[in-house]
């Protein structure tokens, strides 16, 4: 008879996986709370939903340790330790897309974030006005304008938005022909309202008639930072 005789296999290097899984599982943890977390609902809720993946991971871990411990020439063991190995790594993920939206939000709290509005340069006929910019901001924050016209003391910019049914708005005019104006105005999560106006124009004293002097350029960029 033929015996058969089956090597069993050392569970060193499932050991040194686990000890680096653990080790990245540490680097998570610690990443998730040395940043400084603002008190909002939405963060709390960031960090409560990395605790619990954080609780998976551990727990899952113990069972690998478990099944090391006790390891066979099983196959289904091996395929088990396998299979909770995946749902690691898979929770590894989570954990790092949940840190990068908390890190998200942690930047928004202390406007850390910020993109351009509007960049284009705008051409009007005398007495023109053009809404430039029209839309609902999310967050509370800022805005900066940085606005050079051809023409002196003609031109204006117009600010507006209803934030829980008050009106806020500015008005100012821009300075010196090919001269930038810089503006800064916060703002609350509402819809903003920007406008560029021309008022170059004089009245004719004989006719009362307004007779266009030239048209007016003005290149502008509007940075949004929340």
């Amino acid at each position: 008879m033929i015996q058969e005789t089956q090597t069993k296999k050392s569970p060193s290097i499932m050991v040194i996986a686990l000890g680096l899984i653990c080790i990245i599982l540490a680097a998570s943890t610690i990443a998730a709370f040395i940043l400084n977390t603002p008190d909002t609902t939405e963060l709390d809720k960031k960090d409560k939903k990395i605790d619990e993946l954080n609780t998976q991971i551990v727990n899952l871990t113990s069972q690998i340790a478990v099944l090391l411990a006790n390891q066979t020439q099983n196959n289904d063991q091996t395929a088990t330790i396998n299979s909770l190995n995946a749902k690691i790594a898979d929770l590894n993920e989570k954990i790092n897309a949940a840190n990068a939206s908390a890190d998200e939000w942690r930047k928004i709290a202390t406007l850390e974030m910020s993109h351009a509005i509007y960049n284009d340069t705008l051409i009007q006929k005398a007495g023109q006005t053009h809404i430039i910019y029209q839309e609902t901001l999310k967050y509370a924050g800022y805005i900066v304008i940085e606005a050079t016209p051809n023409s002196t003391n003609t031109c204006y910019i117009e600010l507006s938005y209803t934030h829980g049914g008050t009106l806020f708005e500015k008005t100012v005019y821009l300075g010196k022909a090919a001269e930038k104006t810089t503006i800064m105005w916060p703002i609350l999560p509402a819809t903003l309202k920007i406008v560029i106006s021309n008022d170059n124009h004089k009245v004719d004293n004989e006719d009362d008639e307004e007779i266009e002097i030239f048209d007016n350029k003005v290149t502008a960029l509007i940075t949004y930072y929340y």
